[in-house]
């Protein structure tokens, strides 16, 4: 009987054992199932630790799918093909918010620069940049630089590019340090302070307009002169630049690197234009920009409205938030009126500075010529929000908003689909 026991139990305990085994198992296999995640957006970036402060390695494609490792502040650790590591943000693969690349950008200082395949200059030639364009710099080992081209990793000599910059988010001040004359200033009472900081002492007090030689940069504000020689420093997310010998571009060689803003016209008290129905241009630009944020961010953009609601915004206050926080682009959204109703159709793309706006205006203008409204094409304007925006910027007028035949088509869900489309794809043709 003892003996039955015994074997009873040493049975049950080999049958718990291989139970146990087979779970431990099971479970490996269902943890490394769980532990994957399928890229959703079209493009994000693989960095070399948990954090936009890490340089950039590569990015990851829509459809691509990452094995998990580990997950640290938000951000997964995953691994590649070739068994590289890396690290992407946990909020862009579940495609819920969108941020973008922090790297070191540099300016090419000499015409068609050679682009290598590898840090060697017997390696493939891959391209040449432009005299002035800026680049993103993902890393640096003696006498080399790795950028980021054309959604790769690339070479170019460090010689021919301008001293780096650290940048959050794609950094785009339209205009090299070196090239800037003068600084105009875009907001009433802007002060003129003894130490670049919100803290430095006040030298005195300027109006909008009021104009300042350059002397230099220290991170986020400008050294400048005054006519009567007095010399301090204003933040320069107050001011616009002018005087370059030519445009810089935006670093961002793919729209997933761009920080991008879209300003609703109108808002709060400013309704805006009128429809013959009695609505609001207010209302339909708020609601055209969520559309268009919403199409972009599954790009891997980082997109920031300058009002997300029905609030009152000044035309400073909007142009200031490019600059403020180095956008690569600016929109602002409007819908025309004629001052007799049914006099007027059609979609206008406008742009204040040719050698800083002209490119975006034409590749966004471009995509919506196939619109079921008229396109009347790119026109120069002096408008407020362009003028005194020191980023690349246009204003679309999406068409009539009292004209019966315009009208018809703004109100549709389907015209505000395809507007969203047109300006990403816009956008996406002028960040390649």
């Amino acid at each position: 009987m003892k003996k039955i026991i015994t074997f009873l139990i040493k049975n049950k305990l080999f049958v718990a054992i291989v139970f146990l085994i087979s779970l431990s198992s099971w479970s490996t296999v269902a943890l490394a199932n769980a532990n994957s995640v399928v890229v959703e957006s079209d493009s994000v970036n693989v960095r070399v630790g948990p954090g936009l402060s890490y340089s950039n390695m590569g990015q990851v494609k829509k459809g691509d799918k990452l094995a998990i490792l580990a997950e640290k502040n938000k951000w997964y650790q995953v691994r590649l093909s070739g068994d590289k590591i890396g690290w992407v943000a946990s909020w862009l693969i579940d495609n819920t918010e969108v941020s973008s690349a922090t790297n070191k950008v540099g300016i090419v200082k000499v015409p068609n620069t050679t682009v290598f395949k590898k840090n060697n200059s017997d390696s493939e030639v891959l391209g040449t940049i432009e005299q002035s364009q800026k680049v993103t710099v993902m890393y640096q080992e003696q006498d080399w630089s790795q950028i980021l081209y054309k959604g790769t990793a690339a070479w170019v000599k460090t010689q021919f590019i301008q001293g780096t910059q650290e940048t959050s988010g794609s950094s785009n001040s339209s205009n090299s340090n070196n090239d800037i004359k003068t600084v105009t200033v875009t907001q009433a009472n802007t002060k003129l302070r003894i130490e670049p900081n919100d803290s430095g002492r006040i030298v005195k007090s300027v109006s909008v307009g009021k104009k300042f030689d350059y002397l230099s940069k220290s991170g986020n504000w400008y050294k400048v002169r005054d006519s009567d020689g007095s010399v301090g420093y204003v933040a320069s997310w107050l001011v616009t630049i002018s005087g370059t010998k030519s445009a810089v571009k935006s670093a961002a060689t793919n729209i997933s690197e761009a920080t991008i803003v879209i300003d609703p016209g109108h808002g709060g008290t400013d309704v805006g234009a009128e429809s013959q129905s009695k609505t609001y241009e207010k209302n339909f630009t708020l609601k055209y920009a969520k559309a268009i944020k919403a199409d972009l961010e599954k790009t891997g953009a980082r997109v920031v409205l300058t009002r997300p609601g029905d609030n009152t915004k000044s035309l400073g206050d909007r142009a200031r938030l490019s600059s403020k926080i180095e956008a690569d682009a600016y929109i602002s959204l409007h819908f025309d009126s004629s001052d007799q109703s049914d006099s007027g159709s059609g979609v206008t793309t406008y742009y204040y500075e040719k050698n800083k706006d002209g490119q975006l205006a034409t590749d966004i203008n471009d995509q919506l010529k196939n619109l079921a409204i008229d396109n009347r094409g790119t026109q120069q304007k002096d408008l407020y929000v362009l003028h005194y925006n020191s980023q690349p910027s246009v204003l679309l007028e999406l068409g009539y908003i009292n004209s019966s035949k315009d009208y018809k088509h703004i109100k549709s869900d389907s015209y505000e689909e395809k507007v969203a489309q047109d300006v990403t794809n816009g956008l996406k043709e002028y960040f390649k």
